[in-house]
């Protein structure tokens, strides 16, 4: 009885003790997750790490993984993709690649290492059904087309918009429809006599390839056509007008065409689709044995997986309905009426439910609806707008989140009311744009274009495939996250090391930051209204602009200048010089719009901006730095940048010295209770100045994307080159009152502008007084293993010395210093990164390197 007894208080004993871990490893995990909310990542990873290395750490990878990046695997496929497709039967992927002049398409297989299958020089590659054949248009050298192609090369602004559509139709016009094998690589051009060709589209019997086809020069009518190896060209659509993109539906009986206002096969065309290709306009239901067209008067129209109805949208001014039709024969059915928005209806995989979005207020939602228009369901509550939902499986849901700029996919567990973020980059600061989203027929596989890096500058965009059905593993989980605690530790240490020698002074000025100033700002600019310079609230805000720098101390500037369009008059911008101490030649500029568009008052964009502004301006007004520092309130920025482009022309003209530059863009909405924002930039020395000045004095949490375009960095940019920083929202552009009405002072977080502020006056405190990048910086000589390097002296006067560091491998660069702007490398070689920068007063070291890569084509010929 005694065992017994001692058997069971051990048992007691035994769960006790579990019980008392489980709950401390709970109670980790949620101070890890307090951590990583607070933007307390160093702590934060280094916890998820120790909970991950406990015998319970498998319990923790979900959770862990949701929290720091992505659940589930995700293949790089191409850091350059675009017209990316994925089969019907999900086992292939095409996409285009290389210059759109004379574009590349690859094929390749969705499973294990992505075998490349076929390579095709051309474009508009469709796949067929079975994923045997793949049909597409096949480019051939053509006089006409190549010295369109050099126009293209040169062009700039709208004379390139322009070369671009000469190049796409010569394309449509020369180009040869191919039927390729995949097994075999054979190829066989199919007959389309002198037809204008596009929008290529498979059969569901794997031959014929239907395309959008017209004559040169119609300017009134084009059709849809039908070929196959063994036929001539068959028109498929009796009547008028323009047609494109067709769609057939599963069962091979009818075609969903869309009904543009202009020819797709014509010089300027334009489009009439969402990102999904989905019409904004009419669209036509075509019965391929008849060739007679049904014309609705609908939107949105989107064809159900067995092919045999389409759902679609109409509106009036009183309300929208959603729309049910069979494809050939019945008549449509309403679902649902309601006077709200509502866009991109889909069906379920069963054809019995529907999914869209609805805008009840400010901003869209997801809804479910049976389709006898019962038990609709509500499916999101999201701050920013919810757009192009559809069902991966009859329970779960992917829907994207947030403005076209910066849009993020997200999955939805209809029975457990679980969501989470489905793709990601895997950092902590980096944010990665999504822009297609395309779904395997079985729901297991995500096809997605993103910039990954972050990098939006660069035309190219990255291809990603997403297993959802294969999580990632702990060991996989465990190096994710200790690589990003190194690169956040490394950027922590950094930023107190190039700080440290004025980190005193920076903590004294930012200080002095006030958000009862910052709200005072925006208050008044909001009182305006409407700041557009078509609108009276224009004049008002430059006027308190010039009285409020005046009131800090400084001798503003109204920088006027003639609006040179129907609008006529003037408009200012105006900016405040702190002149530097020690090299007040060198200029950094930091500025902010504070004008808005027409229907509203802009208390976001860019309101929060200018106040964040104001008050760097105010609290670095007695506290002149070694360089230069130009306050500048833009105007026009909605009119087209017509502010910044005007100040940047009289800058080249009065041959400023500008160095760098900051925007802030729409930094004042907060999506959550979290004080964050975007870094915005093109130089990565000034994002990591910008990282380190918010994570030292302030509350500030920043993330970063390679940004500028649409914004006023982007005049200088185009001029100054690679000098650009910032701060923008996060997520980039997220708010939904951006360009509305309803973008009011109430939206506004007065702190997280304050932060923004901070950061904004510590960045500059410490660009203006390190030394600015080298300039001209060249090989003169390099035989291979002995390199001769020399660079512009540094423009600053008490620069006495260079860091020069150089290697393969560019986490272990061997560093040397020199008192001139040149030096000899003897231990050199092909493929060596080298890189410069000054050295200043107070060792303050310069904000970036300059950089070059020692080749090949360097080394002397004998």
């Amino acid at each position: 009885m005694k065992k017994i007894i001692s058997f069971l208080f051990l048992l007691i004993l035994v769960s006790v003790v579990i019980g008392q871990s489980r709950e401390a490893i709970s109670n980790e995990l949620r101070d890890a997750h307090n951590a990583w909310f607070s933007g307390n990542y160093s702590v934060a990873l280094q916890a998820y790490l120790r909970l991950l290395k406990t015998p319970d750490g498998e319990q923790q990878v979900e959770s862990i993984a949701i929290q720091t990046g992505e659940l589930y695997h995700t293949d790089e496929l191409t850091t350059d993709a675009r017209s990316q497709r994925l089969s019907a039967d999900g086992r292939l992927i095409s996409y285009e690649t290389g210059s759109p002049k004379t574009p590349t398409t690859r094929i390749v297989e969705t499973a294990g290492t992505h075998k490349l299958i076929a390579e095709l020089s051309g474009t508009g590659a469709v796949l067929s059904p079975s994923s045997k054949r793949v049909a597409y248009l096949k480019l051939r050298p053509n006089e006409e087309l190549n010295k369109a192609q050099t126009t293209l090369d040169n062009a700039q602004g709208p004379a390139r918009l322009s070369a671009q559509q000469t190049v796409s139709y010569l394309q449509t016009k020369h180009a040869v429809i191919a039927v390729r094998e995949l097994a075999t690589q054979q190829e066989q051009e199919l007959n389309t006599a002198d037809l204008l060709k596009t929008s290529l589209v498979f059969g569901p019997d794997d031959q014929t390839v239907y395309f959008v086809g017209g004559r040169d020069g119609d300017v009134k009518r084009n059709d849809i056509y039908a070929v196959t190896t063994s036929s001539q060209p068959i028109v498929v659509t009796e009547a008028e007008g323009f047609k494109a993109a067709p769609i057939v539906a599963a069962s091979g009986k009818a075609m969903l065409v869309l009904l543009p206002s202009s020819n797709p096969l014509g010089r300027a065309s334009s489009s009439q689709t969402t990102p999904r290709g989905q019409t904004i306009g009419p669209f036509g239901i075509v019965d391929l044995a008849t060739k007679k067209m049904q014309i609705i008067n609908g939107q949105f129209p989107a064809l159900s997986a067995d092919g045999s109805a389409i759902t679609y949208l109409t509106r009036n001014q009183q309300e929208t309905q959603l729309m049910v039709i069979p494809t050939l024969s019945g008549e449509a059915t309403t679902v649902l009426k309601t006077t709200d928005l509502l866009q991109t209806p889909t069906f379920a995989p069963d054809n019995q439910r529907l999914i869209y979005a609805r805008r009840s207020n400010e901003d869209y939602e997801t809804f479910i609806i049976g389709r006898d228009g019962k038990n609709e369901m509500r499916l999101t509550r999201e701050i920013q707008h919810n757009a192009l939902p559809r069902f991966l499986t009859a329970n779960r849901v992917l829907d994207v989140i947030g403005e076209p700029r910066h849009r993020r996919a997200w999955l939805y567990d209809l029975q457990s009311g679980q969501k989470h973020q489905l793709f990601h980059n895997n950092t902590v600061r980096t944010i990665s744009p999504e822009y297609d989203w395309q779904v395997s027929a079985d729901g297991t596989k995500v096809l997605i274009q993103a910039d990954r890096d972050g990098d939006t500058v660069s035309p190219e965009r990255g291809l990603y495939l997403v297993s959802v059905d294969r999580k990632v593993t702990k060991e996989e989980l465990i190096a994710r996250l200790e690589k990003n605690l190194a690169a956040e530790l490394a950027l922590q240490a950094e930023g107190k090391r190039i700080f440290a020698p004025i980190a005193n002074e920076v903590q004294r000025v930012v200080a002095q930051a006030s958000v009862n100033r910052v709200y005072e700002y925006q208050k008044s600019l909001f009182d305006f209204d409407s700041k557009h310079i078509t609108r009276p609230g224009n004049q008002k805000a430059i006027d308190y602009l010039y009285e409020t720098y005046k009131s800090f101390g400084y001798e503003p500037v109204k920088q006027c200048f003639d609006l040179r369009n129907a609008v006529g008059g003037k408009t200012c911008n105006v900016y405040a010089t702190l002149r530097g101490t020690e090299h007040p030649e060198l200029i950094y500029v930091v500025g902010s719009h504070f004008d808005s568009v027409a229907v509203g008052p802009g208390a976001d964009d860019d309101s929060s901006g200018t106040a964040a502004l104001l008050e760097a301006a105010r609290v670095l007004a007695k506290s002149p730095q070694p360089a230069t520092i130009i306050f500048i309130s833009y105007t026009g920025e909605e009119a087209g940048l017509l502010g910044s482009r005007e100040f940047v022309r009289q800058a080249q003209a009065n041959k400023m010295k500008i160095v760098g530059v900051l925007n802030n863009d729409m930094i004042g909405w907060a999506n959550d209770h979290r004080l964050d924002n975007t870094i915005r930039y093109s130089n990565s020395g000034i994002r990591d100045i910008e990282h380190a000045a918010a994570m030292q004095f302030t509350k500030l949490i920043t993330y970063d994307a390679r940004w500028h375009r649409g914004t006023d960095a982007t005049a200088y940019f185009e001029v100054y080159g690679d000098i650009i920083g910032g701060i923008g929202s996060y997520p980039v552009l997220g708010n939904p009152h951006y360009h509305q009405a309803t973008d009011l002072l109430e939206g506004i977080n007065h702190q997280l502008v304050t932060e923004t502020s901070k950061t904004t006056t510590a960045t500059l405190m410490m660009l203006a007084s390190s030394p600015s990048p080298v300039k001209d910086l060249k090989v003169v000589s390099f035989d291979g293993r002995v390199a001769e390097l020399t660079w512009t002296a540094s423009p600053e006067k008490n620069v006495k010395q260079y860091i020069v560091a150089y290697g393969t491998d560019e986490k272990q660069l061997k560093q040397i210093r020199v008192t001139t702007p040149h030096v000899i490398l003897k231990d050199a070689k092909p493929g060596m990164a080298v890189k410069v920068k000054a050295v200043g007063a107070r060792k303050m070291e310069g904000w970036d390197w300059a950089s070059i890569k020692l080749s090949a084509s360097t080394t002397p010929q004998p």
